[in-house]
């Protein structure tokens, strides 16, 4: 079985733009918000407005939550995480230095060597 999505084992999400018209009343947005804080460029916020009917979603999501209850794991997820944060600056970073050739050269090879976190192309 290939490996698609940690929310999503079989389904093809559909992602819902705007929340439900109930988040208003029950003040779910300023929880979505909260949760979703630290990770805005990761436009979370829509995940949380998809109702789940699936039982088998619900249950691979539980496997998943399972799964990264292991720390050893975990730490593996964290840190992969972070350094495809660390990538993305590098890209930004690139593309505010575009008339300058070997800064923005660098910029993507930092790019690169965020990205190359189990050292494959042997940048660690």
């Amino acid at each position: 079985m290939a490996f698609r999505s940690i929310l999503f084992g079989k389904l093809d999400p559909v992602e819902p733009v705007e929340p439900p018209s109930f988040f208003a009343d029950l003040n779910l947005g300023k929880i979505v918000d909260s949760v979703t804080a630290d990770w805005k460029e990761y436009n979370l916020a829509p995940f949380y407005y998809l109702p789940l009917n699936d039982l088998d979603t619900i249950i691979y999501r539980q496997e998943v939550m399972q799964d990264l209850a292991d720390k050893v794991l975990m730490d593996c997820v964290a840190n992969f995480s972070q350094q495809m944060r660390l990538m993305r600056e590098h890209l930004e970073a690139a593309k505010k230095v575009d008339s300058f050739k070997y800064a923005r050269e660098r910029c993507f090879l930092g790019a690169v060597e965020a990205y190359d976190v189990t050292g494959v192309f042997g940048t660690k």
